[in-house]
């Protein structure tokens, strides 16, 4: 039996993955696993589990090591999805799944003070539950060399295992002339702020129309219009609010241009989604980027005159370069991996 913690994974990127997980395990058989869940997940993701196959906890390292204490006798391998170590020392095979930068180096993310404290104590912790005999697993040799350097855990103690949805175009939408398209939630190191300041600045320079589409809780949304005191011109912003598989792959397919101006990523999924449809994409021109795709146009997304450039470009020139995918989908490795690990020591 193969534990899968997932505790601290509800949202954002990790959610996705999760998701992809969870229905590919399904599909082969999930009598050999055991979840854990975070209680602030939504329990759609789980719905086609079987009762006797998670646990939903609190997301505490008290409620963690509670359960690993009361069950390690019971689990064969274990696998911890959202960075962290197990909570106690386990003897037995244990794989890390790290796809969190910003808790590597947060310098350069937009993130406060406060939340930059809190990532360099997370960082510290998982040091301390480190083992010489645990393996990780990461998306991308960026992210092993990453790993390497911060945790100082042993190159062949590393796999690299990308994985992915295969979101291919199914309900034939036309493509929108001039429609950018950024998938992202809310937090700091996405960049939205800027991303908008650099629309609005575009438009003041060309009197093409063009239209940008997000993907925000509306509460969100309307915070970002406020601080970007947002008006609409030749220039239209809309949310198209939290979107199912459906309404990604529909708002994928109608997208001329997607732009990916985030500071921090251990992967960068929707690059990868977004390739599949054929989108040219604009993307910040950071090491991230150059390990998953070869982008149609890079800027600094530092500054908004250079996002600004890029958008301009964009829709005025004529035949840009298509963009193109530089990794392959692991997923069925990585279950033999979990499934099939053996003690390093």
């Amino acid at each position: 039996m193969v534990l899968i913690d997932t505790i601290y994974i509800h949202n954002s990127g990790g959610k996705i993955l999760l998701n992809i997980l969870i229905k590919k395990i399904v599909s082969i058989g999930q009598e050999s696993f055991f979840f854990l869940f975070d209680n602030r997940l939504d329990p759609k993701i789980y719905k086609e589990l079987k009762l006797e196959n998670f646990r939903i906890l609190k997301a505490s390292e008290q409620s963690r090591k509670s359960f690993y204490k009361k069950n390690k006798k019971s689990f064969n391998n274990y696998f911890c999805f959202s960075n962290v170590p197990p909570p106690i020392q386990i003897e037995k095979p244990v794989i890390i799944y790290f796809h969190n930068d910003i808790i590597l180096n947060s310098t350069k993310s937009n993130i406060g003070l406060i939340q930059k404290f809190k990532f360099r104590l997370k960082k510290k912790y998982i040091n301390l539950k480190n083992y010489k005999h645990y393996n990780w697993a990461v998306q991308t040799s960026l992210m092993k060399d990453k790993l390497i350097k911060a945790f100082g855990v042993k190159s062949k103690n590393i796999s690299i295992f990308p994985f992915f949805d295969e979101f291919t175009p199914v309900l034939n939408k036309d493509i929108i002339s001039n429609t950018f398209l950024y998938v992202a939630n809310y937090t700091q190191n996405k960049n939205h702020k800027r991303l908008i300041k650099a629309f609005m600045q575009a438009s003041l320079k060309t009197d093409n129309k063009f239209t940008l589409k997000l993907t925000l809780e509306e509460k969100e949304f309307k915070i970002l219009l406020k601080e970007t005191n947002y008006l609409k011109s030749n220039f239209e912003l809309i949310n198209l609010g939290i979107l199912d598989k459906k309404g990604l792959v529909i708002a994928y397919e109608e997208a001329n241009f997607f732009i990916y101006p985030s500071l921090k990523e251990s992967f960068g999924l929707p690059l990868i989604e977004a390739s599949n449809f054929s989108c040219f994409i604009l993307a910040s021109d950071l090491e991230y980027v150059y390990e998953v795709i070869k982008p149609s146009l890079t800027f600094d997304p530092y500054s908004t005159e250079s996002i600004s450039n890029a958008i301009l470009k964009a829709i005025e020139t004529i035949n840009l370069p298509e963009t193109k995918v530089l990794v392959e989908n692991k997923l069925d490795n990585f279950i033999d991996f979990i499934i099939n690990q053996d003690v390093q020591k």
